[in-house]
C-alpha cells in the first residue's frame, strides 16, 4: 500500500538539512519508523514518535514479532 503525501514542515532537526524532508515526509505519512543506512539520520534515533532505525535493527524487530 502506498500514499502520496507532502512533507510536514519541520524545524531543523537532522545534522544534514536534506534529511529534515525525510523526517517531515514520515510525519505526514504517520509512519511508525524510518529505516535507513544514513548515519547522520540514525544519530537522531526518534522524533515525535517516529523511530529511526538501521536495517539490522528493523530486522531484529521483525524477527522478534
Amino acid at each position: 500500500m502506498a500514499a502520496l503525501v507532502r512533507p510536514s514542515d519541520t524545524p531543523r532537526i537532522a545534522p544534514d538539512p536534506d534529511d529534515d524532508v525525510v523526517i517531515g515526509t514520515a510525519l505526514a505519512a504517520k509512519a511508525e519508523m524510518i529505516v535507513t543506512g544514513d548515519k547522520p539520520l540514525l544519530s537522531i534515533s526518534q522524533y515525535l514518535g517516529v523511530r529511526i532505525l538501521s536495517v539490522s535493527e528493523m530486522l531484529q524487530i521483525v524477527a522478534a514479532a
